[in-house]
């Protein structure tokens, strides 16, 4: 027994990679590929399928949602923020009225009034979340942008 729980604590003290919150992605590796980058203000989201679809969908596969965010460019770092789309993130709706609810606790909220540095790729399209580029633009991204843009020729 106590050999077991030897090994059981050994076992407890490994590290153990999770693969499904990746809150800290190293940014440079993003900025290097990306089409466009530039910092902005959320002014603008809105839900995507429409809540009507969303209250009739039968499973909860089918109440994830996404949600479109028009973010107006103030800083630009790369490339040419027109050119591409909206900032898009997931959420998951849970009807008010049903006894169970569903929560996802790597889903991250987007509002109005948030700035945000924006990552598009090639085809113009950026996403905000734990394992995204794009990001809330706080001191410590504003640090890691501007060195990377700095030292770019």
């Amino acid at each position: 027994m106590k050999r077991f729980v030897i090994v059981w604590a050994s076992l407890a003290l490994m590290p153990v990679t999770a693969s499904a919150v990746c809150a800290i992605e190293p940014l440079e590796p993003e900025l290097d590929v990306a089409e466009t980058v530039y910092v902005g203000t959320v002014v603008r989201s809105a839900l995507i399928p429409s809540l009507d679809q969303l209250r009739s969908a039968a499973t909860l596969h089918d109440r994830r949602a996404a949600i479109r965010h028009v973010v107006e460019p103030e800083i630009v770092f790369k490339g040419d923020p027109s050119t591409m789309g909206a900032v898009l993130s997931r959420w998951q709706y849970n009807d008010p009225k049903a006894s169970r609810q569903a929560v996802f606790y790597e889903l991250t909220t987007l509002m109005p009034g948030d700035t945000i540095l924006v990552v598009a790729d090639e085809r113009g399209l950026a996403h905000y979340g734990l394992c995204t580029a794009s990001r809330i633009w706080n001191k410590d991204t504003e640090k890691l942008v501007r060195a990377y843009f700095s030292s770019v020729p």
